[in-house]
């Protein structure tokens, strides 16, 4: 089948993303005017019969209109009823307050939406982080977007290709499975620079989840779940919207979205992003960049349709260049690419994308829906590191076909459907050729029981057929209860499953003159992963706080080993023969002292051991212990802001170098070290400007490239990098709506 037929086959299935179940609490003021929780108080969607009676705490939870806007009513015996127009589903929980009927004739309703928060509603334990959370800092792109996140951390991968790889649970980032609207998104060749490719001011939310999540977003999640909302067409209340960024590095980026409502069914969204890195800069004098000069180019279109009555769908294309080019001062790629004349580095990237999203509702029974998610992405990536050299092509396609219903009543649900995945890869790595197809079709069930007063559990089985590695299965539990009004505790359990790409996501080896060993045929990586946390609400100097402490263990029945200590002249991949896990203890505590003023504090704890040539170590560049402080004031209406952010980082394990020369062997362990960030945010009446300061400290890892004096010798090696590379960065920027 050719190419145009088959792009023409794809545009024609679509997907729901399925909007999320309405939360909230009412409460009553009474003749003493005394606010207090309202048990039995009804919520329901004007028109319809779909509602609920809140429970002995005053909570609801009811699934979301049709069509928005709508009306959601709430009445109560002896308190006068009211109607809350709601034109846009929020991340956070309703907050409802009805007055009493002998008192007063009005009603007050007041929604507050936190930047970020713990849901103690959501049966699967998840951390919802706003659009405004990611105000806080620069925000460039997704590899800046958690600076201010203590779930998800960020590390460079080397010395010279300026790529970050993200981490959680301590594990690397391709156990975590990144999405986009509840679609698969960075995978395969997009793995090791794909946080760059996403711009901050086109995500509306992030969720995180840690550990397993929904086996309805497939079986490739391990040590967690990050779900990226972009913006929608239908929500934007400006026409055009224009960020503006510089820093004193030079580097400049610029992002305009144009937004229209073409009548009550239609509308769209274009993202333009545009950014380079212009200026040479070697702080260290060691003769190579501290950063890469890049160039990126990156457009994305989306549409939305809504019949207004049982049929809603969403579609997108996207497009991007982007390259990169590093290594020596002196390079020239012109004259110099292929010799030993000067060493440099290149990576350009090229990828076009689309997605759809389509669902089917029932107006009769509108907690039943039928929904199709489809997307396809074409990758090619060019490198060279040296005299090593690697192209790569990938071609992916991806089916999700979801049926959502109750059983009786909306406390028990289930989720069935099939799904389906291919990736075509053609890989070329110095002079050997590697070509692979992965074809997956799967089946998958989710039950969901909820309680209405402190109880739910999602149960969750899929079955998956690989065309190179036979069938397998993914069961996964999630179990939430409510303690008290404010304490939360949930359990978790399941299992992943992932294909390694070794090339793509170990391009960091690449940066040294070490040998790349393959040992043995490498097989699929399988994981199980076990979780509790605990959540505790309070008040604190009359305002909310909580405290939140979890713990997970992951256990490998099979990983591919990335071995740095057998030979330092080496890189040697295997499959684990032995044991491979990993601890996670993080403790957030969040508080506003005084009215605007946050605080968010946090501690993580890892233990994580990989046997290597049959000894078990502690997982490369992994620093056991972390600790983060955010600081956060507004002023009245935020025409101020300050944000301030310090994360302490501990020792970590550098890899064996015992095999070098005197002078080129390092520690068996790094130092400790701080990064210090902080931005001022002034608002006026039609914009906002920003200035900041990235590293505040000035620290950088020393002598990150190893024999930088000779970069085609066997010493050689910029890929043992455990702490920033590049130093103080001065930033400062424009935001501007316009209506």
């Amino acid at each position: 089948m050719n190419r145009i037929f088959h792009i023409l086959i794809l545009f024609l299935f679509v997907s729901p993303a399925f909007a999320q179940q309405i939360n909230g609490v009412v409460s009553g003021t009474n003749e003493k005017g005394i606010t207090e929780a309202l048990p039995g108080a009804n919520v329901y969607w004007q028109g319809t019969t779909v509602g609920a009676a809140t429970d002995a705490n005053g909570l609801f939870n009811l699934p979301p209109p049709q069509n928005l806007p709508a009306k959601l009513i709430i009445s109560m015996v002896g308190y006068t009823s009211d109607t809350m127009l709601v034109s846009a589903i929020a991340q956070s929980d309703f907050k409802i307050i009805l007055k009493n009927s002998v008192m007063l004739n009005t009603v007050n309703i007041v929604e507050k939406q936190n930047t970020s928060m713990y849901s103690t509603m959501k049966p699967i334990g998840t951390e919802m982080i706003s659009g405004k959370e990611l105000l806080k800092a620069a925000c460039c792109n997704l590899s800046e977007s958690f600076s201010t996140n203590a779930s998800v951390d960020v590390a460079f991968t080397d010395a010279v290709s300026g790529a970050k790889k993200i981490q959680m649970l301590g594990l690397d980032g391709v156990y975590t499975q990144i999405l986009s609207e509840n679609m698969p998104m960075l995978r395969g060749l997009s793995a090791a620079y794909g946080l760059n490719y996403i711009p901050g001011t086109w995500i509306e939310s992030m969720m995180v989840t840690k550990g397993t999540g929904s086996v309805v977003n497939g079986y490739e999640s391990i040590s967690g779940q990050i779900n990226l909302e972009f913006l929608k067409p239908e929500k934007q209340k400006e026409r055009f919207f224009i960020n503006l960024y510089g820093n004193l590095n030079g580097r400049a980026e610029a992002n305009v979205h144009a937004a229209k409502k073409l009548n009550e069914k239609w509308s769209t969204l274009l993202f333009t992003h545009s950014s380079s890195n212009f200026l040479k800069q070697d702080l260290n004098k060691d003769g190579f960049l501290d950063m890469p000069l890049t160039q990126q180019y990156n457009v994305f279109n989306r549409w939305d349709y809504h019949n207004q009555k049982n049929f809603e769908a969403q579609f997108g294309v996207k497009a991007l260049y982007d390259n990169r080019q590093g290594g020596q001062t002196n390079f020239d790629p012109r004259t110099d690419r292929g010799t030993t004349k000067a060493y440099g580095i290149g990576v350009t990237t090229r990828q076009a994308e689309y997605f759809t999203k389509t669902g089917f509702m029932f107006p009769s029974t509108p907690y039943k829906s039928i929904g199709i998610q489809t997307s396809g992405k074409w990758t090619q990536q060019d490198m060279y590191f040296g005299l090593r050299k690697y192209t790569g092509e990938q071609k992916n396609f991806y089916l999700n076909a979801i049926y959502a219903n109750i059983i009786h009543t909306t406390d028990h649900k289930y989720k069935v459907g099939v799904s389906y995945l291919l990736d075509d890869y053609k890989e070329r790595f110095n002079d050997s050729a590697f070509a692979r197809t992965e074809s997956v079709p799967g089946v998958f069930a989710e039950y969901t029981y909820t309680h209405a007063e402190n109880f739910s559990l999602v149960a969750g089985a899929r079955a998956d057929y690989h065309n190179l590695y036979g069938m397998f299965y993914t069961p996964r539990l999630h179990l939430r209860y409510n303690v008290t009004k404010k304490t939360t505790l949930r359990l978790s359990g399941g299992r992943g499953f992932r294909t390694g790409n070794v090339f793509v996501e170990n391009q960091s080896v690449f940066a040294s003159s070490r040998e790349v060993v393959i040992k043995e045929k490498l097989k699929p990586e399988i994981a199980w992963n076990y979780g509790i946390s605990a959540n505790q609400a309070f008040k604190l100097f009359g305002n909310d706080a909580f405290v939140n402490v979890d713990f997970f263990r992951t256990d490998f029945q099979n990983q591919i080993i990335v071995d740095l200590d057998q030979d330092v002249h080496k890189v040697v991949f295997y499959n684990l023969d032995g044991k491979s896990y990993s601890h996670s203890l993080q403790v957030d505590v969040g508080m506003e002292p005084l009215e605007e003023f946050a605080v968010k504090l946090a501690y993580k704890w890892y233990d994580v051991k990989t046997t290597y040539d049959h000894q078990l170590l502690d997982k490369p560049y992994g620093p056991q212990h972390r600790v983060m402080l955010n600081l956060s004031y507004a002023t009245y209406m935020e025409i101020w802001r300050f944000d301030f952010t310090t994360n302490w980082f501990g020792s970590s394990r550098i890899p064996s170098t015992v095999g070098n020369s005197e002078e080129f062997r390092l520690p068996t362990r790094s130092k400790s070290y701080f990064l210090v960030q902080a931005q001022i945010t002034k608002k006026f009446r039609k914009l906002e400007t920003y200035v900041g300061c990235e590293n505040i400290l000035n620290f950088t890892q020393p002598h990150p490239v190893m024999a930088a004096n000779d970069p085609f010798g066997k010493n050689f090696d910029a890929s043992m990098v455990y702490a920033p590379i590049e130093g103080r960065v001065v930033y400062f920027g424009v935001r501007m709506n316009i209506k």
